[in-house]
């Protein structure tokens, strides 16, 4: 290679230096992207809760009232407490890992490649042929680096939509089982920053429901042990 190559190489590599860090940018653009999907899920959960479902138009006569009772449910307790969350967030927490380590492994490789190059064209090891066809393979590989965190984002946020919506179901359907007894006319929810801004103590029914939706809860995870014990020992014999 002649000298006036190698001073070019030398003084200019082709890649800039200051994309070195590149992929660790990426990794923190992620970090970010997971936190606000994070605060995201949350505020789906609240907002899935409490968002009427539509109905298709029943004609028939509503049945009448001779007194009308109220009671409400604290959520922000149930969000604290019910198990079926609690496992949930856990459950999450660990997508979000493994969702994270695979995009870790795949932007560590990109960032050894980057650095080779860098190494090798510093030190007048490729030509300029070599050098273009080598930043045209590391740019393609930097783009599908974006799609992929891109991806992997959006696979988290249908995730927690999914899991939200779970919990959203165990806890209507148990309240509606639970109200064939009582027969109150509303079920007000109340929350921190919620519409309700204030009710009477004496009309809360949090406990129960509460207390309703673990034992259900408990009830469903022994059964799944069970017949997965039980699945187990069927692919044993």
């Amino acid at each position: 290679m002649n000298e006036e190559v190698k001073t070019n190489l030398q003084e200019e590599p082709i890649i800039q230096e200051e994309k070195k860090d590149c992929c660790t940018h990426k990794k923190c653009r992620f970090s970010l992207l997971i936190n606000l999907i994070s605060l995201a899920g949350v505020i789906a959960l609240f907002v899935l809760f409490f968002y009427p479902k539509k109905h298709t138009i029943d004609n028939t006569p509503p049945k009448s009232i001779s007194k009308v009772t109220f009671a409400f449910v604290n959520t922000d307790t149930l969000m604290a407490h019910y198990d079926f969350v609690l496992d949930v967030q856990v459950d999450l927490a660990n997508y979000e890992k493994t969702l994270q380590e695979q995009y870790n492994a795949t932007a560590s490789a990109f960032q050894k490649e980057y650095n080779d190059y860098i190494k090798r064209a510093t030190a007048g090891l490729l030509t300029l042929d070599q050098q273009k066809k080598t930043e045209e393979g590391l740019g393609k590989k930097q783009q599908s680096i974006a799609e992929l965190e891109s991806k992997l984002a959006q696979q988290l946020q249908e995730e927690k939509i999914k899991r939200n919506m779970e919990v959203h179901d165990s806890i209507v359907n148990y309240i509606a089982r639970y109200n064939k007894n009582k027969n109150y006319t509303f079920i007000f929810q109340k929350s921190f920053g919620g519409d309700l801004l204030f009710a009477n103590s004496a009309l809360e029914i949090t406990p129960e429901i509460l207390k309703g939706l673990n034992e259900e809860y408990t009830v469903l995870q022994k059964k799944k042990k069970s017949e997965s014990g039980d699945n187990a020992s069927s692919e044993k014999k």
